[in-house]
């Protein structure tokens, strides 16, 4: 398959999650070997220490839900920060990040209201486990994750519904030219939080994608053989040797209508990233240009610049052929649609009246989105973009103020919603 090379690079870095060495079983023979001599992380690669917070364990589960509907589940360790979740059917499926842990993948059942541990601990193994990346499930019964140093996780449960699962791994060819390992965990600055540049997304089980720091991957068969992971489009044309590029995430509605956002990015300022994808190839439609570490972005020739609050495309979501949402700069939220032969671009900011918070994360369900922040939840009313506004859907509980990070914000319906993050999973069954 041809590698189709539009020109941007590597990413801004931070330092990261603990690296935690756990399994020392052996590695099942479908696994796919690291090209890297030794499999993963240099041993001279310290990693940060898993992010933590100030403040009591969490509320029992046996406390009350918020006046908005939002529950507590019990986590099975309490030093769990819950990244990312993908709910589907009478399920959800969560990547964690612990301390003492590593790297967890968890599976909810709505039938037991529990959640238990799901991945073999191989993502913890010497080299592994630095960061988790992001979670992605066609079915109840598959799940596919990402995480450090660029390696994406198959997971099957063999014999529905049994609990068993089986996994392979494959790693990512690395095509920023980055040497750094932690090349997928960049630092954002406008959310005061890392974001990683590897994640995994689809139409269905046969219309798979990944992307990892500057590039997006297929799962292709070739020849009839096993699927790979190929690289369809990488980015290259970084300005000069301070600036990053990457993906973030993924959205679309079918093989021929797929989008990926990401950043132009540097030290503090950064322009928003949009590549689709249709039956003539990709195109990319948003980008901009930089002048200093500091600037904000301006026009690019050629591409559409989404103007507004300053900073990355973190999170978009379609809502119908040739129109998706999306969180701008941690504050706004934009639509960007198919207008004629061109694309345009809308802006409505949730107002400071509202919150001064960063928003990191936004999910759009059938009749409105929600917003996640520190401590914070953020719903649309109506139309944002026509009248409508924002509130915030209080989860505090037994009086008591909510302090920690919500990560994710996440459904499958108005009656199916997560909101996870620091040492807790959320989640609201009412509209």
């Amino acid at each position: 398959m041809r590698v189709m090379s539009s020109s941007w690079g590597t990413l801004l870095l931070g330092g990261i999650a603990t690296l935690v060495a756990c399994a020392t079983a052996e590695e099942p023979s479908e696994v796919k070997p690291s090209p890297d001599t030794d499999g993963g992380l240099p041993a001279t690669v310290d990693a940060a220490p898993v992010e933590r917070e100030a403040g009591p364990s969490p509320e029992p589960v046996e406390a009350k839900c918020s006046d908005a509907g939002w529950c507590p589940t019990a986590l099975p360790d309490e030093d769990l920060v819950m990244k990312d979740i993908w709910p589907v059917g009478e399920r959800a499926f969560a990547i964690a990040e612990s301390a003492t842990l590593g790297v967890k993948v968890l599976e909810w059942n709505n039938a037991d209201e529990a959640w238990r541990y799901i991945d073999d601990t191989t993502q913890n193994a010497p080299g592994f486990g630095a960061y988790a990346g992001g979670i992605w499930a066609p079915s109840e019964d598959e799940v596919y994750y990402g995480v450090a140093p660029g390696y994406v996780y198959h997971g099957k449960r063999p014999v529905p519904p049994a609990t068993a699962w089986v996994w392979t791994r494959q790693r990512l060819q690395e095509n920023s030219g980055s040497v750094d390992p932690l090349a997928g965990y960049p630092n954002y600055w406008r959310a005061a939080t890392r974001y990683p540049a590897l994640g995994i997304w689809g139409t269905g089980p046969d219309n798979v994608y990944a992307w990892f720091t500057n590039t997006i991957y297929h799962l292709t068969s070739v020849d009839g053989g096993a699927p790979e992971w190929l690289p369809e489009y990488v980015a290259t044309d970084r300005a000069n040797s301070s600036e990053r590029l990457f993906f973030l995430s993924a959205a679309g509605t079918g093989p021929d209508d797929m989008w990926f956002s990401g950043a132009r990015s540097r030290t503090s300022s950064g322009c928003a990233i949009l590549v689709r994808k249709t039956a003539a190839g990709y195109r990319r439609i948003a980008d901009g240009t930089l002048t200093s570490i500091v600037s904000p972005c301006t026009a690019r020739a050629g591409a559409l610049l989404i103007g507004g609050a300053h900073g990355w495309l973190t999170d978009i979501q379609a809502v119908s052929e040739g129109r998706i949402l999306g969180l701008k700069g941690a504050q706004d939220v934009v639509k960007i649609f198919l207008s004629g032969d061109d694309y345009s671009v809308a802006a409505a900011p949730v107002p400071t009246s509202v919150t001064v918070k960063a928003m990191n994360s936004l999910w759009a369900g059938p009749d409105d989105f929600w917003l996640s922040s520190r401590g914070l939840l953020v719903r649309s009313s109506g139309d944002v973009w026509n009248g409508g506004g924002y509130g915030v859907s209080t989860i505090a509980m037994n009086g008591a103020p909510f302090e920690r990070h919500i990560h994710r914000v996440r459904g499958s319906s108005n009656t199916n919603i997560w909101a996870i993050g620091v040492r807790h999973a959320l989640h609201k069954t009412t509209p």
